[in-house]
């Protein structure tokens, strides 16, 4: 009877919950409650009241969503990368329509400077909001994603002023050189490194961290992008230049040197004592005689000189042009020449 009693008395223990069992149970319970009826960040409510806790002044921040918060993180982190792929697309692509309006035809190159500078976009000083939060009614997370812009300007600044200051450096070269057809290849200079890639990367990050200090800490340098087209398109009017071709067939590869300086914005003279620079062109034929027919291996080279002195050469081959007809195979010759230089003339600063 008594191991009965005590038995009894064990099992009522066991199933009786303990104090400790009770008080977990309890905190979980309420622990629970707290987060099922928290609210979520001011900033979720809107989009002014996102604009409100990240003023557009201050920081650029996008929100993400995800199963998970690295998740919402990560998609918060993409959604700036493309805001800045957007903005920098939009950039280039207005650059490229102004450079084709100064009559160099380059539109080719010019995409391909878009392409490269999106891909070369890194973005930095990304930093992600404290308190996400999971939207029970969309059941996901949300987070935010942003990057403080006068950070960011800390880490940008010294590699724009860097770049900027290359630039600068060129422009005023040109703008002391004396020599007319030097200015308009030194000014051509400035404006290949102001569309290069690493300059616009530079420079359009900087305008979209912090617009109102490039305008103010680069004002020479945006006044000197800003004068830039005009100082070329000037500089190349005032360099005419003479084309001499001792050996040619009815002109066709001095029309073609012709037309190319004048697609570069450059006058071509008949007039050689007017002229900036001389354009000296060499034609080699290459005759052979095959057994049926002719066959051609034409080069043609070229050296441009100004009064200072020997400015930059061109070179290339037309390959085999062959006929049964000496004169149609001749013709082939310079054609092909002509088309080499129509495709590949174009203008070199590394003097």
């Amino acid at each position: 009877m008594k191991n009965t009693t005590a038995k009894t008395a064990a099992a009522a223990r066991l199933r009786a919950p303990a104090p400790a069992i009770l008080f977990l149970a309890l905190y979980a319970a309420l622990g629970a409650a707290s987060c099922a009826a928290a609210p979520p960040p001011p900033w979720a409510a809107s989009a002014a009241d996102m604009r409100q806790a990240f003023p557009d002044d201050e920081f650029i921040a996008q929100q993400g969503r995800g199963a998970t918060r690295a998740a919402a993180e990560a998609d918060g982190t993409a959604a700036i990368a493309r805001f800045f792929s957007s903005e920098v697309v939009s950039r280039v692509v207005v650059l490229e329509r102004a450079w084709t309006q100064d009559g160099e035809s380059g539109g080719r190159s010019e995409i391909e400077a878009e392409t490269f500078v999106q891909a070369q976009m890194r973005l930095f000083a990304v930093r992600h909001a404290p308190d996400a939060y999971f939207d029970r009614r969309q059941g996901e997370w949300v987070a935010v994603a942003y990057i403080d812009r006068a950070e960011a300007w800390r880490i940008h600044g010294p590699r724009l002023r860097q770049q900027t200051e290359s630039f600068a450096r060129l422009f005023e070269a040109a703008g002391g050189e004396t020599d007319p057809f030097r200015r308009a290849l030194r000014y051509t200079a400035a404006q290949d490194f102001a569309r290069s890639p690493d300059f616009q990367n530079a420079d359009g990050m900087g305008q979209l961290l912090f617009p109102a200090r490039m305008d103010a800490e680069f004002a020479d340098a945006r006044a000197m992008l800003a004068a830039l087209p005009q100082r070329v398109a000037a500089a190349r009017m005032n360099a005419p230049v003479f084309i001499y071709v001792p050996q040619d067939l009815e002109s066709i590869v001095q029309g073609a040197f012709s037309r190319r300086f004048a697609a570069l914005g450059f006058p071509v003279t008949n007039d050689r004592a007017a002229a900036a620079a001389i354009c000296l062109v060499t034609v080699e034929e290459g005759r052979r005689q095959g057994g049926i027919g002719v066959s051609y291996f034409p080069q043609v080279s070229a050296t441009i000189t100004s009064p200072v002195g020997a400015l930059f050469t061109f070179s290339a081959e037309g390959g085999q042009q062959a006929a049964a007809n000496p004169d149609l195979a001749r013709r082939r010759a310079y054609q092909a020449l002509a088309d080499i230089v129509l495709e590949r003339f174009t203008l070199r600063t590394d003097f």
